[in-house]
């Protein structure tokens, strides 16, 4: 057996190990943070559309080309 193997038979058998005896935590989420998710996912969205129109934008300039 190699190193790497038996480094991931140990992790693999202590996620497995600790995953088992897991507590619970009685723990809550409050409002800001649900209003901090909202936030991010809305920056995400308008991001990624601003750079799919950027990158249109640039794909169609290149086959639109105006011949001069």
């Amino acid at each position: 057996m190699s190193g790497l193997y038996k480094y991931q038979i140990f992790f693999i058998a202590s996620l497995g190990f600790f995953g088992v005896y897991i507590q619970s935590a009685f723990a809550y989420i409050d409002p800001g943070t649900g209003s901090m998710v909202v936030q991010v996912l809305i920056g995400a969205f308008v991001g990624l559309g601003i750079a799919i129109k950027v990158y249109w934008y640039k794909l169609k300039e290149k086959f639109m080309r105006k011949k001069e």
